[in-house]
């Protein structure tokens, strides 16, 4: 006589249940995370360009139609910032898709200076200390942000000459090191609040990235003249510290 099929006892079948839920909404926070990032950098970079973009517009309708030089050089701002809002999507576009499964953080990064230097002018290296590996996915993705903000900080405002990016393979962490020899921060920045000008220099956005993963940011002027970015993440992420204390 053939045995019954055994059955899941009510206790395993709650346990399954609640691991699925549980399982579920981690994959919803990651979800709405990422939109939240992507929603950020299409607010920081090319919203507001846009939102300019359409006053400027309309203001040149309503106000030079009997001017066609001032009309003429209004359509010539306007198709400069275009470029410029076309170069920012793609530049979020870029930041949200993975590298190849073959790229390392080194090879993506030597990749995107030299898409730098092409479209500035701006003389690049990498300098590589230690062994370069594959770290986590988060981690990568992180430096390979950090970076690509940088660099577009640098083409909006350094008016840098040269442009110097370390990536430091350490036992704990990997470093990134972002110096150009431009104008520096301007005097009364504060890194944590957009200028007085106007101008998003997007390190507060960038800040957030790496110390949700337990990493530190260093924004500062160069002595002899420039801006350094500092980023120290570790090569297994976690919350920061001040994250956790906020968590219990």
């Amino acid at each position: 006589m053939a045995a019954a099929p055994a059955t899941a006892s009510p206790v395993s079948n709650v346990a399954r249940s609640a691991g699925q839920l549980a399982a579920d909404g981690h994959i919803e926070l990651r979800v709405s995370a990422e939109r939240q990032r992507i929603a950020t950098a299409l607010h920081d970079d090319v919203s507001q360009l846009l939102f300019a973009m359409t006053g400027r517009a309309r203001r040149a309708q309503e106000l030079h139609a009997d001017d066609p030089a001032e009309l003429l050089a209004t359509v010539r701002l306007l198709a400069d910032q275009l470029q410029e809002a076309q170069q920012r999507l793609r530049g979020v576009i870029s930041g949200c898709g993975p590298t190849e499964a073959t790229d390392t953080v080194p090879t993506a990064t030597q990749r995107d200076l030299d898409d730098f230097t092409d479209r500035t002018g701006v003389v690049s290296h990498l300098v590589l200390h230690g062994l370069p590996e594959h770290l986590p996915a988060a981690v990568e993705r992180v430096t390979l942000s950090c970076l690509r903000q940088a660099l577009f900080n640098i083409e909006r405002h350094a008016h840098a000459s040269i442009v110097i990016v370390t990536l430091d393979y350490r036992l704990d962490r990997l470093r990134l090191v972002v110096q150009d020899d431009g104008l520096g921060l301007p005097a009364g920045f504060e890194p944590r609040v957009v200028p007085a000008d106007g101008h998003h220099w997007g390190f507060t956005s960038m800040a957030e990235q790496v110390e949700r993963i337990g990493g530190s940011v260093i924004l500062r002027r160069v002595e002899e003249g420039g801006t350094q970015l500092r980023v120290e993440l570790p090569r297994q992420p976690g919350p920061s510290p001040e994250l956790a204390r906020e968590a219990r």
